[in-house]
């Protein structure tokens, strides 16, 4: 996994209207869509950061975590879920570039 690979899936991801985390910050208010490159997983997910544990900004891999410190991350993506009642959860899948 190559910063090259993860920047070219980055890029591919924001031509098709995603934002990419190192220039924009998600709303906290409101149903994000995410993908994450941490730690050699792709951690992809749903959330409202507003209603995720306060605590969880301490916690390695939690939403709160991934996209509020962006700490150890190579790189993410979000944008505002097109259901906002869609159902919130995370998975994670070893990145494969």
């Amino acid at each position: 996994m190559s910063e090259y690979e993860i920047t070219q899936w980055r890029k591919r991801l924001e031509r098709k209207g995603w934002l990419g985390l190192s220039r924009s910050s998600p709303p906290i208010d409101r149903l994000v869509e995410y993908h994450v490159v941490w730690q050699g997983w792709l951690v992809s997910g749903r959330c409202i950061l507003g209603k995720e544990l306060k605590n969880d900004w301490w916690v390695p891999g939690t939403p709160q975590y991934l996209l509020s410190r962006k700490h150890g991350i190579s790189d993410g993506v979000w944008r505002l879920a097109k259901d906002q009642q869609a159902e919130v959860g995370q998975v994670r899948r070893r990145w494969a570039g």
